[in-house]
């Protein structure tokens, strides 16, 4: 299993130099085809740093500074975003792994101060009445400006790492205050999640879950059950709080007692027979990620409980493999899976932050782990 998961990291790291040629300084999004170059995202959407997260852990397997000069050409437009681009709750998903990951191989203040900017910005979304960071729109926009949703629990590590960088304490207290809401609202009793809640703007009174990106209201999405895995895991190596930690416990319980007989979900957990069925092999990668990092949280206290999570992890990793185009060179992607409403139904695509979550689980898996999103150990 191990030499599989070897042979998988030595193609992609062989596709990221193909593609690093291919894209110069611009950011891979989404294909249908898996040909990315073809629908380049222009500011980097919320994805951009997907790409260059899977660069820097190039770098961090061979060693080869080529992949620290080739990082350094989307700085400008990096900086550039946060002055005039647009900018929502998804400035987590961006700068953590592009200007956090520079900092932590180059230790070039460049990229500290940006990461602390970037966390400046985040920080003006959040409503201290509801203790919720504001998910998507404009700030000057009242459309939805009570609403959180599940994927917002990965942006927080760059709150947390903004407060370990500059002291400043602000930017931890709005992340647990944004994961202590989200807890208590986003979860139901099973442990299942909306996928966003609505709160009043200005009293902060919760009012209701809703399911955007899933099924229906009431379903589970299946990625976002796995953002909130992974999210709540780094809420607890970020806080110590061990509520996060339960949390993402039982979570992922839910998501592996839902899995299917190939071990890879459904784009949503709760599909009537006659919905649609496709995969999403990004949640997969998404939770088999956290979930190796949660087994390593438990792994003290809890050694045969950690053990079993680690062989989940393993075992979906590996029919995982079953649905890689690694091994095609015709295809800049590596993971096709289900993304958003197409014409009124759901649709495969190739993704690249499906792509980056594969990879970083394939690094887990053969023992390199580098706390990409929570404190570089």
């Amino acid at each position: 299993m191990l030499t599989e998961f070897q042979q998988e990291i030595d193609r992609i790291i062989e596709k990221i130099d193909r593609n690093m040629e291919a894209y110069g300084a611009r950011f891979p999004h989404l294909h249908r085809e898996g040909r990315y170059a073809e629908n380049f995202a222009e500011d980097g959407s919320w994805t951009g740093s997907f790409w260059t997260g899977m660069v820097g852990l190039a770098y961090r397997v061979t060693g080869d500074s080529r992949y620290i000069d080739y990082l350094q050409h989307y700085f400008p437009l990096y900086q550039e975003r946060l002055r005039t681009g647009y900018t929502d709750h998804d400035l987590g998903f961006l700068y953590q792994l592009y200007a956090v990951e520079a900092y932590r191989l180059t230790d070039d203040e460049k990229y500290r101060r940006l990461a602390v900017d970037a966390a400046d910005k985040l920080l003006e979304r959040y409503n201290e009445r509801g203790q919720f960071i504001r998910a998507w729109g404009p700030l000057h926009s009242d459309e939805r400006r009570g609403k959180i949703i599940i994927d917002c629990m990965m942006n927080l590590p760059l709150l947390y790492e903004a407060s370990a960088l500059t002291g400043a304490s602000k930017y931890r207290e709005a992340a647990e205050g944004h994961a202590d809401s989200s807890r208590k609202h986003l979860l139901r009793a099973d442990a299942s999640t909306y996928h966003t809640f609505d709160f009043d703007p200005d009293s902060g009174e919760p009012l209701g879950g809703r399911c955007e990106d899933g099924y229906a209201d009431e379903s589970t999405w299946s990625r976002g059950q796995a953002w909130g895995v992974y999210g709540f895991q780094m809420s607890y190596e970020w806080t110590g709080r061990q509520e996060f930690r339960e949390t993402a416990e039982r979570m992922a319980d839910y998501f592996i007692r839902n899995l299917p007989s190939d071990q890879v979900p459904l784009w949503d957990f709760r599909l009537p027979e006659d919905a649609i069925e496709l995969k999403d092999t990004s949640a997969a990668a998404i939770a088999i990620s956290g979930l190796f990092d949660l087994a390593d949280a438990l792994a003290a206290d809890k050694p045969e409980r950690a053990a079993e999570l680690r062989r989940r992890a393993l075992d979906m990793l590996s029919a995982l493999v079953g649905y890689s185009s690694a091994f095609d060179p015709a295809v800049s992607g590596i993971l096709s899976c289900c993304y958003g409403r197409t014409e009124g139904r759901r649709s495969h695509m190739y993704t690249i932050w499906g792509d980056y979550y594969y990879l970083e689980a394939l690094l887990k898996a053969t023992g390199r782990n580098w706390h990409m999103w929570s404190r570089e150990r």
